[in-house]
């Protein structure tokens, strides 16, 4: 029988997983667009940073959004979750990018108005 280190109990281990956020700037109405809302969503939930990293690399989005990587402890109570940040490349970024999505999504929001135009 195998001998069980009181110090090492498996209710005492802290189980994190690491939760994947797709961010990016969504109009509020069809264009013109003036003030975009901020959408998020949970796109996968993996059991390691390198997993996800891995995930959001495979993943292509729209450059005028960014992903965020939480870290949670499962059955905590007030978990304050250690949040990273990657832009649209899954490049790590050191601050949330939101003022350089917002100039992409105004960029992307000029080039297709400018391509309804042409048509």
């Amino acid at each position: 029988m195998k001998k069980v280190n009181p110090k090492r109990s498996p209710t005492k281990r802290k189980v994190s997983a690491w939760v994947i956020v797709h961010c990016e700037f969504f109009p509020t109405s069809m264009p013109p667009c003036a003030h975009p809302w901020m959408d998020e969503i949970v796109f996968h939930v993996a059991s390691s940073l390198k997993a996800a990293e891995r995930y959001m690399r495979l993943h292509h989005v729209a450059p005028y959004s960014w992903w965020k990587v939480e870290c949670r402890h499962l059955d905590e109570e007030n978990d304050r979750p250690a949040t990273r940040f990657y832009n649209y490349r899954a490049v790590a970024r050191k601050t949330p990018p939101h003022a350089w999505a917002r100039r992409a999504y105004d960029k992307w929001q000029k080039e297709s108005a400018m391509k309804e135009n042409r048509q």
